[in-house]
């Protein structure tokens, strides 16, 4: 467990520096000598380890960029403590959603909840009701967060999973044919969908004033 505990702090670490372009010689070397075993004939991991041994100033840009590819090839998943700008947006999207909260006359708010991460594992985001429900599915994923629509939208169905436990009925419901909407990226919007009459969309999410 330490082994795996110490190389998921290193990736995150690599992550972070990486994204910065200042990757440390020795992190590259560690991250390179770690992967080296597994996958000798990876070309990416062969020049990580060669720049990292006595790497030059002008090889960092190059360790940077290959430190996330090899990253990405073991399918390292960033957090939110790696990435913040997607912890912002969610909570950004969390406002919206209340906004509609209160628009159809619920006069209660929710809040944002982190779970920890923890050795391989990258921690979720869930909404909380204000009496203490959740939603029944994994929560919001980190990388959701990477795109404010995509925010939205994952905030938006883990919100009304959570507020349909607590109320124990449909939120929000369109008020044409007085069924269940869903949120749905459309046109790269992020709106409450009904499916009555073939589809349509009744608002965008974070706008359901008079309805």
């Amino acid at each position: 467990m330490d082994d795996v505990v110490a190389f998921d702090r290193l990736c995150r670490t690599v992550y972070v520096a990486g994204r910065a372009g200042v990757v440390g010689c020795a992190d590259a070397f560690d991250l390179a000598a770690s992967l080296l075993t597994a996958r000798p004939a990876d070309r990416d991991v062969s020049e990580l380890a060669s720049l990292s041994i006595g790497c030059e100033q002008t090889s960092r840009p190059r360790m940077a960029e290959l430190a996330l590819t090899v990253l990405e090839a073991i399918e390292f998943v960033p957090g939110f403590s790696e990435e913040p700008l997607w912890l912002a947006r969610i909570e950004d999207a969390l406002r919206l959603v209340n906004q509609d909260l209160a628009a159809s006359g619920l006069c209660q708010t929710c809040l944002l909840r982190v779970q920890e991460d923890g050795p391989g594992l990258t921690g979720n985001a869930y909404i909380e009701t204000w009496n203490g429900h959740t939603g029944t599915g994994q929560g919001i994923f980190p990388a959701s967060g990477a795109d404010p629509v995509t925010a939205l939208t994952a905030v938006a169905e883990d919100a009304q999973d959570a507020v349909m436990q607590a109320l124990w009925s449909v939120w929000p419901a369109c008020p044409v044919h007085q069924i269940g909407v869903n949120a749905r990226d459309r046109a790269k919007a992020a709106v409450w969908w009904c499916a009555g009459d073939g589809g349509h969309s009744v608002t965008a999410i974070g706008e359901w004033h008079g309805h």
